[in-house]
């Protein structure tokens, strides 16, 4: 088993198997994440910052360059779905907020009815 830590206000750490991606361990175990795209690395929603342990995952791939630059590499940006654990060690990612698109449109709808 692998251990990943989801960096954040509240640190989360969870256990993944070897093999599985970023995207479906933090999904697995409830963590929030970004993605439209579903894990085809079409989207870029999943993009996460690998602080820790990078050396536990499968090496970067074209898609993740494309979506992310080739500055990927060297900050520790990877694509939660594209990024697949390789075997037992301890993995710290940051994952940016998954943003509430229908809330926000709700709260903008009802600041707008105030107005009129």
């Amino acid at each position: 088993m692998a251990t990943i830590t989801v960096a954040g206000p509240v640190e989360r750490t969870i256990e993944a198997q070897p093999g599985i991606s970023l995207l479906r361990a933090l999904q697995d175990a409830g963590s929030p994440i970004a993605t439209s795209c579903g894990g085809v690395a079409t989207c870029a929603l999943c993009r996460v910052t690998v602080t820790h342990g990078r050396e536990h995952l499968t090496p970067l791939v074209d898609t993740e360059i494309n979506h992310l630059g080739t500055i990927a590499k060297i900050v520790g940006l990877r694509l939660a779905c594209q990024a697949k654990l390789t075997g037992t060690g301890d993995v710290r990612v940051e994952v940016p907020e998954v943003e509430d698109v229908a809330a926000r449109k709700a709260a903008k709808a009802a600041r707008l009815r105030q107005r009129r």
